[in-house]
C-alpha cells in the first residue's frame, strides 16, 4: 500500500486506534525492509477529534465534500465579478451545505463510536468554512489527513455578499480603526479562544485515552471469562480423571487380592503333595 493510501486509512480510523495502527504498519514496513516508509509512518501525529471527523467525512462522503468545495469556487468567482445577487443566492446555499456537512461529520463520528462535543463540532464547522474559503485548505480537507482543525482569517462568505454590495457604491466608507479598549477586548477574546482550543484538544485526548482504557478493560474481562471457562473445563476433566483413577485403583486392588488368594492356594496344594 502506498504512503498516501496508508495515511488516508490511518487518519480516518478512530483517534484511539491511530497510534496502535500506525505502529503496526510501521513495524510491518520495517519487517519488509522498507525503512523509509516505516520512518515516515512513525512521524505521523494523531489527529484531534475535530480533524478526525473531517477526515472521516472526506473518506466516507467525498462527493458531498467535492460539491461543497465547488460552491466555494463559485462564491469566489461571484465575489471577483461583484455579482451581488448571485452572492446572496450562493451564500444561502453555503449556509445550508455547511450545516448539512457538519451534521454529516457528527453523524459519521457517532457511527464510529465517538460522540463529538459542541466545541469539537464548532471546530468541524470552522474547518469546513476554511476549506470553502481557501482552495489550499479545501485540498487539505479532501486529502483526508488533517491533524488539527483549520482556521481562516479572511472574509466569511456571508460577509462577501455585503462586501460586493458595498463595492458597487460610489465611495466605500473608510474602515474605522478599533479603539484601544476594543483592541484589548479583541486580544482577550483571541486568547480565550486559543485557551479553549487547547482545552478542547486536552479533552479529546483524555476522551480517547478513556475509550482505549475502557476497551482494554472489556478485553481483559472477556479474557477472564474465557479463563474461567477454561478453568471450569479443566476442573471437570480433573474430576473425571480422578474418577477413572479411583476405578482403576479399585480394579488393581481386586486383581491383587485375587492373585494373592491364588498364590496362597498354590502354596497349600504344593504343601499337600509333599
Amino acid at each position: 500500500m502506498e504512503l498516501q493510501d496508508l495515511i488516508r486509512e490511518l487518519y480516518a480510523a478512530a483517534p484511539a486506534e491511530f497510534v496502535p495502527a500506525r505502529d503496526r504498519h510501521a513495524a510491518a514496513a520495517a519487517e519488509r525492509g522498507d525503512q523509509d516508509l516505516a520512518t515516515q509512518l512513525k512521524k505521523l501525529r494523531k489527529p484531534t477529534a475535530a480533524a478526525w471527523a473531517v477526515n472521516l467525512l472526506a473518506t466516507q462522503d467525498p462527493r458531498s465534500v467535492a460539491a461543497f468545495l465547488e460552491l466555494g469556487g463559485k462564491l469566489r468567482t461571484a465575489q471577483r465579478e461583484l455579482r451581488g445577487d448571485d452572492l446572496r443566492a450562493l451564500a444561502a446555499d453555503r449556509t445550508r451545505l455547511l450545516r448539512e456537512l457538519t451534521s454529516r461529520a457528527t453523524e459519521l463520528a457517532g457511527q464510529h463510536g465517538h460522540r463529538l462535543t459542541e466545541p469539537t463540532r464548532q471546530q468541524v464547522e470552522q474547518t469546513l468554512t476554511a476549506a470553502l474559503s481557501d482552495p489550499e485548505a479545501g485540498r487539505a480537507v479532501q486529502a483526508g489527513s488533517l491533524v488539527k482543525p483549520l482556521e481562516y482569517g479572511g472574509f466569511g462568505l456571508d460577509e462577501l455578499a455585503v462586501a460586493a454590495i458595498r463595492r458597487t457604491a460610489a465611495r466605500p466608507k473608510p474602515k474605522r480603526k478599533a479603539e484601544p479598549r476594543e483592541a484589548q477586548r479583541s486580544a482577550e477574546l483571541r486568547e480565550l479562544r486559543e485557551h479553549l482550543r487547547r482545552t478542547d484538544e486536552q479533552l479529546d485526548e483524555a476522551a480517547d485515552s478513556l475509550e482505549l482504557a475502557e476497551r482494554e478493560e472489556r478485553e481483559a474481562e472477556q479474557r477472564c471469562e474465557e479463563l474461567r471457562d477454561e478453568l471450569a473445563r479443566a476442573e471437570g476433566e480433573l474430576r473425571e480423571l480422578r474418577r477413572k483413577a479411583k476405578t482403576a485403583r479399585q480394579r488393581r486392588e481386586r486383581a491383587q487380592h485375587d492373585r494373592d488368594a491364588l498364590a496362597e492356594r498354590l502354596r497349600s496344594a504344593e504343601a499337600r503333595e509333599r
